[in-house]
């Protein structure tokens, strides 16, 4: 080997070194490049030469060469802009750009991105950014029922990509927003365990609200309400739009059905009812009078402007576990139901036969559990339009009006979502009160719950099934302890007289409760030796509504004070005897029976099978004030005015109409290798087979970054760092020269050695 070599192991440490100092170079000039990664050469050690030695055979290097060049992809710093289309990512993963109308692609960190006069948003080179589009359009599409409108898939979906399609050039291609209408309702409520049971009804508790609702135009006055004011506890309100971008007023209505009113109202829960209704005068619904052969508007009937009717079940903690929902023919439709609807001839004069309902609005029977959405919510069906085969979701136009209601439930088992498929006229009953007397295993207090006549009006009477006329008790009935006391054994014999005077039939004396009406005689005294008692001059009262004994102080005696030390024959007629005296025979009297009923029972609503609590919709019964929180999905005609991008990626528009809308989605990527992207400069780079395939998906999933608006990356050069490489870069440089300029001293002495 040559002296000579060593002058090219020189000249490769001063090419390595010169390469790196231009790395070095490259990093500080771009240390305000928005997006730039800086970059680290790494030597290697260059070839080796066999050479032999007293040890054995070795190797003399031959120097230094470029081993490899290592991208730095850490987090640069964050800069606060005024431009929302300003996007850094934090964390992992690259925006992707094309050439518009090119297959041309390119990544970047760098998210200085602005949009063109074509409403293509574009980075300085002027490629387009990439995403989905986020479709806005669609309605419900219902799970039961057999018709239904298909919907964006990703509507209600989990996905974190709320796109479609395959990612495209982010264009605004409109600067405006048709209208949408309204196919969610959601209403968080307080209803206050405070609430009162303000509407009535004995027959159907549940019904209360429906059976006083009246829409129908014709019979209601300027001004008067549907609903009147005292017929319930709390109402809330919400603006909702038809297809045409209409607004119109939802109102739902709440009442507290008391625990009075139904079998196992003690339980501790609470249960309300309410009803979903629309201003009766904008109800175009309308169905076919079977007993007219015409068609009828529904607000020619009572059920005007009624859309759903149900209950809230709460636990005694307050929160909702349940839900019922009854709408105007439910679930049937024309397809599997078709003798509900008739086929009408199309006033536009079309070809085809429109399928009208003509199931009467105003029968609680035809009134079943509401169609659910593919979400598990409940279905209505307001028609502010006037469509002929829009009047319930079982047609095909009908199903495209389809709207969910929210009170912070849904079902789970969409295939089977109601516990029964009972309508509303099954939870009827005979009329009934609650008998507030009642105490459990106490048979002279009567049975729970009395049966009323159909007439009973709770408004203006107290009690049923009058006799009226010349009354009076036969006193040779001796039956004085029957029952172990006096009071029910005289009411007994009462009851008697009654079968044998008035024609009642024969009755089970124990299933019902009997009170005289007496003119203003509510009791009789005696006095104890009166009763042969044998305690001169104590007072002993008969209540004649109860048939109860109290002492002078108002003490309940005991039967066997009664019964003890007198004849009971003799003393029965005594009784009698002074009960027809104060009656007053020549007056009328009037005598009532209560029947023992079974009430209305809460466990035949046809409530949700396997209900699911939506915590952040979730209604409450907790003391306090009523309260809503209520919102919809429904716009009106809007212009674009600005827009803004969440850190999901999703570029959201911001409409003169009040609402923002998702337009598009900005689409990740990310490689398992990133130091095999190649540079192209100008911020971009490009796959290569080193960098393998990139990975897709949406910010903030599967390990990608999330997007912050109004912010740039700055570039991640350290410059303490790159000064400390231009040193040892700069010192290095200097001894391979060194090394060179000593190498031609040698030479030179050896060129000497010739002189």
């Amino acid at each position: 080997m040559s002296v000579t070599s060593t002058l090219w192991t020189g000249v490769s440490g001063l090419l390595a070194h010169g390469e790196k100092m231009n790395v070095v170079g490259n990093n500080i000039a771009n240390v305000n490049t928005v997006g730039f990664k800086s970059q680290r050469m790494d030597f290697a050690d260059f070839v080796y030469q066999d050479a032999h030695s007293v040890a054995g055979p070795t190797q003399i290097g031959r120097g230094v060469k470029i081993g490899t060049i290592i991208g730095n992809f850490a987090q640069g710093a964050f800069e606060s802009t005024t431009n929302a289309t300003d996007l850094a990512i934090e964390g992992r993963g690259f925006f992707q750009v094309q050439a518009v109308g090119s297959d041309e692609t390119y990544y970047t960190r760098a998210g200085n991105f602005t949009f063109d006069k074509e409403g293509y948003l574009k980075d300085p080179n002027g490629y387009a950014l990439q995403g989905w589009r986020i479709d806005n359009s669609g309605g419900v599409m219902q799970a039961t029922g057999g018709n239904a409108m298909q919907v964006n898939a990703n509507k209600g979906s989990t996905s974190p990509i709320k796109g479609s399609g395959v990612p495209t050039d982010i264009q605004l291609d409109t600067f405006t927003v048709f209208p949408q209408q309204t196919t969610k309702m959601d209403f968080k409520v307080n209803l206050p365990k405070s609430g009162a049971d303000n509407a009535v009804n004995t027959s159907n508790p549940f019904a209360a609200l429906f059976d006083q609702w009246n829409g129908n135009e014709a019979e209601r006055a300027d001004n008067v309400p549907p609903l009147p004011q005292t017929s319930y506890a709390e109402q809330t309100t919400m603006q909702i739009y038809d297809e045409a971008g209409v607004k119109h007023t939802i109102t739902v209505y709440f009442d507290k059905v008391s625990s009075t009113d139904y079998k196992g109202g003690n339980s501790g829960e609470e249960v309300w009812e309410y009803i979903v209704t629309m201003d009766p005068a904008e109800d175009k619904r309308q169905f076919f009078d079977e007993a007219t052969g015409e068609l009828k508007k529904v607000n020619e009937t009572s059920a005007g402007g009624l859309l759903m009717a149900g209950t809230l079940t709460f636990n005694s903690a307050g929160a909702v576990v349940n839900q019922t929902a009854y709408t105007w023919g439910g679930t049937l439709n024309a397809e599997q139901n078709p003798e509900a609807y008739e086929p009408v001839p199309d006033p536009a004069g079309g070809l085809e036969d429109k399928q009208v309902i003509k199931l009467d609005p105003t029968n609680l029977a035809n009134w079943q559990p509401a169609p659910v959405s593919s979400n598990g919510y409940p279905i209505v069906v307001p028609n502010f339009s006037g469509i002929l085969d829009a009047q319930t979701s079982g047609t095909q136009n009908g199903a495209k009006y389809n709207t969910e209601i929210n009170f912070g439930l849904r079902a789970s088992n969409l295939s089977q979502p109601w516990s029964s498929m009972g309508s509303l006229a099954d939870l009827n009953v005979d009329p009934y009160m609650y008998n507030a007397g009642y105490k459990a295993n106490d048979e002279t207090t009567g049975p729970e719950y009395i049966k009323l006549n159909s007439t009973y009006n709770g408004a203006t009477e107290e009690k049923w099934l009058p006799h009226t006329g010349r009354y009076e008790i036969d006193a040779t009935k001796a039956k004085w302890g029957a029952l172990g006391g006096a009071g029910l054994t005289l009411f007994n014999n009462i009851q008697t007289d009654l079968q044998n005077t008035s024609g009642v039939p024969a009755i089970d004396a124990t299933n019902y409760i009997l009170a005289l009406e007496l003119n203003g005689v509510e009791s009789i005294t005696f006095k104890a030796d009166e009763l042969g008692l044998g305690v001169p001059n104590q007072d002993i009262t008969l209540n004649l509504r109860t048939g109860a004994y109290t002492d002078a102080a108002g003490a309940p005696i005991a039967d066997p004070n009664l019964t003890a030390g007198f004849d009971e024959a003799a003393h029965y007629a005594d009784i009698a005897n002074k009960v027809n005296a104060a009656l007053n025979n020549s007056r009328p009297k009037n005598l009532y029976l209560y029947q023992s009923a079974t009430p209305a029972d809460a466990n035949l609503l046809a409530d949700f099978n396997e209900p699911v609590i939506i915590e952040a919709y979730a209604s409450t019964n907790l003391d306090g004030a009523f309260s809503s929180s209520n919102a919809q999905n429904g716009y009106g005609f809007g212009d674009l005015t600005s827009w803004n991008v969440d850190a999901d990626g999703i570029l959201h528009g911001v409409y003169s109409n009040g609402v923002t809308l998702p337009l598009w989605q900005i689409t990740m990527y990310d490689f398992t290798n990133t130091q095999g992207l190649r540079r192209e400069g100008n911020n971009l780079y490009s796959e290569t087979l080193a960098s393998g395939y990139p990975k897709q998906g949406a910010a903030g999933n599967t390990g990608l970054g999330n997007i912050s608006s109004y912010t740039l990356e700055q570039s991640n050069v350290d410059l303490a760092t790159e000064f400390v490489y231009m040193i040892s870069t700069q010192r290095g440089y200097q001894s391979n020269s060194k090394m060179i300029t000593t190498v031609d001293t040698m030479l030179e002495t050896v060129i000497n050695m010739k002189r």
